[in-house]
């Protein structure tokens, strides 16, 4: 039970970390005159950034407050994660923009099988 709540810790503040490095940007853009919907949308990386940081801060959460279905949650999040972060790889963007996220993505999918595969109680 302990090793699901330190999980879930290190989940969500892994996670808002990644929140904050996405929407800082977004937000210096939108200062300099850029609207909301050009920064989500164009290319939709930061909606799914943003996406999927708020479902693993809500797994990890969830989990910490050892709540049912949390695992899912965060499941839900560490995959459009992992999937975002191997089609920007495969798309060929630069690797500046991908970086991070190859180096979390697989630290978030341990979590998540940490999450799936220990029993709560």
């Amino acid at each position: 039970m302990l090793v699901r709540r330190i999980a879930g810790f290190a989940g969500a503040a892994v996670s808002a970390w990644m929140l904050w490095e996405t929407i800082t940007p977004i937000m210096r853009q939108i200062s300099l005159g850029s609207d909301l919907a050009t920064e989500l949308l164009n290319p939709p990386v930061s909606l799914l950034r943003i996406v999927s940081t708020a479902l693993l801060i809500i797994g990890g959460l969830l989990a910490l407050g050892a709540v049912r279905g949390a695992a899912w949650v965060f499941s839900a999040g560490a995959l459009v994660f992992a999937l975002m972060t191997g089609a920007m790889i495969g798309l060929g963007a630069d690797y500046t923009v991908w970086a991070d996220e190859a180096i979390l993505a697989p630290f978030l999918l341990v979590i998540c099988g940490v999450l799936l595969f220990c029993p709560r109680k």
